[in-house]
């Protein structure tokens, strides 16, 4: 492939689009190329495909594409002059794939003169060739392997009368400021004949008087979050009204939450929206300029692992960044693309100034997301990070139209993840974690474990786990990607969670321990999940120098893959054992009692993947269940 370039050097093209349409104009594979600009297509079937490369600054090109067997097609890429493009980076080293993972088969290596050859990646019968394509953009920063910013997520949903209990105790003050408190919440799950989970309904929450309560859209499991009030005032609910492709249903006198999920069986065929949007709202006001450039690169990263997990699915970008009053601007944005180096070339020219205050305009930021970003109306799903370290405006007009904000992002199926950075105080984590209730999404926080910018709150909540900020995004942007497929098989969704059997190494309490034997035990079993884990974990205990501090405790669940019924087994006398979808939500409660196996149905809910969870001590231990017809 030849590429027009400023100078004689070669350079790998870092996130590019490759996307291939067959005979129909229908989008097969959307894939990005990684930091070294490989890539690799996966065609199920033979005949004529379409394939498109698109990256900033360079004019598109398409290419028809006849495959039968493994194929190789060269590509050329010419500058788009009409379009500003930054200095190039160093070029990248040059790569033979001749031995590459995933079944890669050729070598690709820089020519001379400016010349790279490109392969066409397919996959047929098992095997795949790659193929790569010069760079202009360079990356927002550079990071040691393995470091970054830290975080830990809060999933209201799954704790909530934990979260009813802070709001009238340790919240309180901050409700009344915010006037914004989800009550009265019913859930409604949408699924059709096959059990496929019905996307995109819309769902209404009627009151007696016949008024439209609340608004939202089923998401990516076929799950709908209704509210009957925001703030003290309860109200009568009559009925829910179910809109899809047309049709409507009604379900008459609804269960709340705390009673139960309300099940609808639909009527209609298996949809598998391919669209998900992905916006990003971010705080670039003077304090965030310890975390930005983290955040910046975080983002990359997040955009581009979540790109390659499904290549039928296409992800489309957007940003805004956001100041306040009297800043040299207080919005600025790019609209949805779905070409990731455009994307990434708009958040890498932004910076951290401005603010002053603590309070910044994020109704502004939300505003501009909410009313001038196109929002896709047929997206599996929709999710704003809103990334901010300080809370908004607490002016009774601001307070309002935020309200307003959030109700309008349920009605479009718009779920609200807040990012919250070094700053914020208890005043804003109450608002955000009010704002991701009333959307459907959950709380993220930085924490310090990073030791990157300055000291982080504690979360109002009993406890949560410590994990990269990077990879905490990208599976909340897996969880909503996720669809089981219309037929039989669910699509491979890696969790790293055992899918059969959990043992975990227990800690015994009978001994007594230092302090810091204490800490250090605690530590090392902070974020174990699996066996393999565990087995070094119990040399590193051992390496304590305690008598007998562990033994393992082991759940089984079976079968699995289960159409139904899963059988769960424990070696001890458990309490309870948690069912919940891959969110967290909480679906159902296994009590065990004196009993130490129980038999549970999952024939209420749609096809997909569940967890079932079990708290040891301050920890949890997770594994999975595929459910599929």
């Amino acid at each position: 492939m030849y590429s027009e370039s400023e100078d004689s050097e070669e350079r790998a093209m870092k996130y590019g689009n490759v996307e291939a349409y067959d005979k129909d104009g229908k989008l097969v594979a959307s894939v990005l190329t990684d930091e070294l600009g490989n890539y690799a297509i996966n065609f199920k079937d033979t005949g004529m495909y379409e394939v498109k490369i698109m990256y900033a600054g360079y004019k598109p090109i398409t290419q028809s594409v006849h495959v039968e067997g493994d194929e190789v097609g060269d590509f050329s890429l010419k500058r788009d002059e009409s379009k500003k493009v930054r200095k190039a980076p160093p070029p990248a080293p040059i790569v033979d794939m001749a031995t590459a993972a995933d079944g890669y088969s050729g070598t690709y290596s820089w020519s001379t003169g400016g010349v790279k050859d490109v392969g066409l990646g397919v996959v047929m019968n098992g095997r795949s060739i790659g193929g790569t394509l010069p760079s202009v953009i360079p990356g927002t920063g550079t990071r040691k392997t393995g470091t970054g910013l830290t975080s830990g997520e809060i999933n209201d949903f799954a704790k909530w009368d934990l979260w009813n209990d802070m709001v009238v105790k340790d919240l309180a003050i901050h409700q009344k400021t915010w006037r914004l408190d989800p009550q009265q919440r019913y859930v409604v799950q949408l699924m059709n004949e096959q059990k496929s989970p019905m996307v995109g309904a819309i769902v209404s929450l009627i009151s007696k008087n016949n008024i439209t309560l609340w608004l939202a859209i089923t998401d990516n499991t076929g799950k709908a979050e209704l509210w009957g009030t925001l703030g003290t005032t309860l109200s009568e609910v009559s009925h829910i009204i179910v809109e899809h492709e047309g049709e409507t249903e009604r379900i008459g006198n609804p269960s709340m939450a705390k009673n139960g999920i309300n099940s609808l069986v639909l009527d209609a065929p298996c949809d598998t929206k391919n669209i998900v949007d992905i916006a990003f709202v971010i705080d670039a006001t003077g304090s965030m300029s310890d975390e930005i450039n983290f955040i910046k690169s975080d983002l990359n990263s997040v955009i581009y692992n979540s790109q390659n997990i499904y290549q039928d699915v296409a992800l489309r970008y957007a940003s805004v960044f956001y100041r306040d009053k009297g800043d040299a601007y207080v919005t600025k944005h790019k609209d949805f693309t779905n070409v990731l180096s455009e994307a990434l070339v708009f958040i890498d020219e932004q910076s951290a100034n401005g603010g002053g205050d603590a309070p910044e305009a994020v109704d502004k930021g939300l505003e501009v997301a909410l009313e001038q970003l196109s929002w896709s109306e047929e997206a599996r799903s929709r999710i704003l990070f809103l990334v901010l370290d300080a809370e908004a405006h607490s002016d009774p007009e601001t307070v309002e139209r935020i309200k307003t904000l959030a109700t309008e992002a349920a009605s479009r199926g718009i779920k609200i993840v807040p990012v919250a950075a070094s700053g914020i105080n208890k005043s804003g984590e109450y608002l955000m974690r009010a704002l991701a209730l009333c959307t459907n999404g959950k709380y993220v926080f930085l924490t310090d474990h990073s030791g990157i910018g300055i000291s982080h709150i504690e979360p109002t909540t009993d406890e949560y786990e410590v994990e990269l900020l990077s990879e905490r995004l990208t599976t909340i942007i897996k969880n909503n990607m996720f669809y089981p497929a219309c037929e039989e098989t669910i699509p491979d969704f890696d969790l790293n969670y055992p899918d059969s059997l959990v043992q975990y190494p227990y800690l015994h309490v009978d001994n007594v321990y230092d302090g810091d034997s204490i800490a250090r035990i605690d530590s090392l079993l902070a974020n174990i999940d699996s066996l393999e884990r565990a087995d070094s974990l119990e040399v590193s205990i051992d390496s304590l120098q305690v008598d007998n501090p562990i033994e393992r405790i082991e759940w089984k669940f079976y079968p699995n893959p289960t159409q139904d019924i899963v059988n769960i087994e424990t070696s001890e006398n458990v309490d309870l054992i948690y069912l919940t979808d891959l969110s967290g939500k909480l679906l159902q409660e296994v009590s065990f009692k004196l009993d130490r196996k129980k038999s549970i149905s999952l024939a209420s809910y749609p096809s997909g993947i569940y967890l079932l969870r079990y708290p040891v001590g301050k920890h949890w231990v997770t594994g999975k269940i595929v459910l599929s017809r």
